[in-house]
């Protein structure tokens, strides 16, 4: 994790985010962390890797397959297996 020093905050400020933070029954430093979770936002979660399908309806997106059409291609809920030869 990063710590973050922000230097030169007024003290109006700084009393406003004491008081917060009491409201809440946090620490100050918990208050300021919560307070910039809120504003940035949360993060976002990892991109989950596409199957071939999808990767396959993304290229081929706009060349007139109809969602129908561009379904076909995922087989979610299929089990991987893999091909025989015989």
């Amino acid at each position: 994790m990063t710590q973050l020093i922000i230097n030169n905050i007024d003290d109006t400020v700084t009393n406003r985010l004491r008081a917060r933070a009491a409201e809440h029954g946090r620490s100050v430093e918990e208050e300021a962390r919560a307070i910039l979770q809120d504003v940035v936002g949360p993060i976002p979660p990892p991109a989950l890797p596409s199957g071939l399908g999808t990767r396959i309806t993304t290229r081929f997106h706009g060349i007139g397959l109809s969602e129908q059409e561009a379904a076909a291609f995922e087989l979610h809920g299929e089990e991987i297996k893999p091909a025989v030869f015989d």
